[in-house]
């Protein structure tokens, strides 16, 4: 004979339902899981947003808005790919000055070519860094600042590159000249040549270098040389730029500088063992040779450790279940018996 539960029974089930369904969604069961930022989140870092930023700067201090040249959009673009391998410095592919580029790019460059022109570099590199982020720290100093706010330069471009959450900014300001007619010059040897010249030589461009060889422990080391740029005794090498700077202890940010010694990598020394030929005598009364293999290399097998399938919140979860269940079933055997 089936028993029917008074009204005031049906509530108590009723709210102890309601228990079980809070348990099973309440955020406490869910300890120890993790969300995923949207993509929305995520660096807004762009050449233009760059430029956007400088030019808000100007405008804050009354200048007039730098204008974007294709030119110089590029000659930025490609040095922050540059940076983005070969680390932050503004010597470029074989030692080259940011003004330097902007001439073998087909940038009409005014002012005194001997000095290095009217032009101007800012590069910086961060985590996470955003665009304000580079343009504050570029206040920091007065060449950096100067760049941005100067009122001889006209032109700018702009080059971003993000390699995971790390961020490289490339900014190159410059003038041209009057009819933007290229000038006519011959660059001397060794850099900047010009009588009076106060900006330092460029150093010398070297495309290819020697490898060392190993030492008797099978160590390779260099010793940096001027115009070698960490890209270049990475690929001569055969070795990652990241492993240099991993191996060497360099910062992202951090150059190298003619007389550093770099350990590139480890060679083998060990020589294989010869397979031993034991001669054997044959009816034709020439000798057989036969290959007698060395001991085979024997396999490990690793033991991979058991991984519960319950983690401490779904260890919550059922914990609460039970006892739920526990009190409900109590309050059954107590409105059975008390009918």
């Amino acid at each position: 004979m089936l028993r029917t539960f008074p009204h005031k029974g049906r509530k108590i089930v009723f709210t102890v339902l309601l228990l079980l369904l809070f348990l099973g969604v309440s955020p406490a069961g869910t300890k120890g899981s993790y969300s995923v930022r949207a993509a929305s989140s995520m660096l807004t870092a762009d050449p233009y947003a760059l430029i956007s930023a400088v030019n808000a700067l100007r405008a804050a201090n009354g200048l007039p808005a730098y204008t974007v040249n294709p030119i110089l959009m590029s000659v930025a673009q490609q040095h922050a790919q540059y940076m983005s391998v070969a680390g932050v410095s503004h010597y470029g592919a074989g030692g080259s000055s940011p003004w330097q580029r902007g001439l073998a790019a087909g940038y009409p460059l005014a002012g005194d070519l001997s000095r290095g022109g009217l032009y101007s570099e800012n590069i910086t590199a961060g985590g996470n860094m955003s665009v304000q982020d580079a343009v504050t720290s570029w206040q920091g100093d007065a060449p950096h600042l100067l760049t941005m706010l100067s009122t001889s330069l006209m032109e700018i471009g702009a080059g971003v590159v993000v390699v995971g959450n790390y961020v490289y900014y490339d900014i190159d300001c410059a003038r041209p000249t009057a009819g933007r007619q290229s000038q006519s010059y011959t660059p001397v040897p060794g850099g900047l040549a010009a009588a009076g010249a106060t900006a330092a030589a460029a150093p010398l461009i070297f495309n290819t270098l020697i490898p060392n060889t190993p030492l008797a422990n099978g160590k390779v080391y260099h010793i940096v040389k001027p115009g070698e740029t960490l890209w270049l005794i990475a690929v001569s090498y055969g070795v990652k730029i990241i492993e240099l700077r991993r191996w060497n202890n360099l910062a992202e940010t951090q150059n190298i500088y003619p007389g550093n010694k770099l350990y590139i990598k480890q060679i083998d020394t060990v020589t294989p063992l010869p397979p031993t030929f034991t001669s054997t005598a044959t009816a034709t009364g020439l000798p057989t040779l036969t290959n007698t293999p060395t001991s085979a290399p024997t396999q490990t097998a690793t033991q991979v450790p058991i991984v519960s399938p319950f983690s401490k919140g779904s260890t919550s979860i059922l914990i609460a279940i039970v006892l739920a269940a526990l009190v409900l079933g109590i309050v059954f055997v107590w409105m059975g018996r008390k009918n």
